[in-house]
């Protein structure tokens, strides 16, 4: 009986078992360096994929502009009216124009007024084309905007958001003259009053 279990014979000698256990080391130790190389060689080719790009330079940005202007020389009022009364209105026209590079711009008219005449004027807004500042002559109405009294005007169409809609530019310059009429009613508690008005026309693109 072989008493060292670690001894077998081999060929007509003996060889360790201790040698037998290195060589194993060694062919396990080959295997795993295979795997870890080939783990490496995996990961290293799935950095390497496939790309491609593709880009679109030279984009500029830039705004446009609202502009709008109106014809009376200055902030020059549209009435200086004194010693009105019932039954002779008094009428003036002014013309606004949109010269914006922002089409569908839409202009409204809005106002304010002090005084305790306004609750007795009776006022229609039209808008049209023709005339100017200061001279009705050929203006030419395309629909009234407005029919109620001065008061009235001043309390409902405070700003642009609740401003009467007068035209949306749909191109530019573009201009609308507006004609508006204002008379006393026919009420002895309008005498000896007064009132003064602001017109605003306010354009927005939105």
């Amino acid at each position: 009986m072989n008493p060292n279990p670690f001894l077998q014979p081999n060929h007509g000698g003996l060889v360790t078992g201790r040698a037998d256990l290195v060589r194993s080391i060694i062919r396990l130790a080959a295997i795993a360096s295979a795997i870890l190389l080939l783990t490496v060689l995996v990961v290293t080719r799935s950095d390497a994929a496939f790309t491609a790009v593709t880009d679109n330079p030279g984009n500029s940005l830039a705004t446009g502009s609202v502009v709008l202007t109106d014809d009376d020389g200055g902030a020059t009022a549209l009435f200086t009216a004194t010693g009105m009364s019932p039954g002779n209105p008094i009428v003036a026209c002014i013309t606004v124009t949109y010269a914006g590079s922002l089409l569908n711009a839409d202009i409204k008219m809005y106002g304010s007024t002090t005084g305790t005449l306004d609750t007795y004027l009776d006022t229609t807004i039209e808008e049209g084309t023709g005339g100017s500042f200061g001279d009705c002559t050929g203006f030419t109405p395309a629909s009234t905007i407005f029919n109620n009294t001065l008061e009235n005007y001043a309390t409902v169409h405070t700003d642009w958001a609740s401003g009467l809609d007068v035209y949306t530019a749909t191109a530019t310059p573009q201009s609308r003259t507006l004609r508006i009429t204002v008379d006393v009613q026919n009420n002895p508690a309008a005498q000896n009053l007064s009132s003064t008005a602001t017109f605003t026309w306010e354009a927005q693109d939105v």
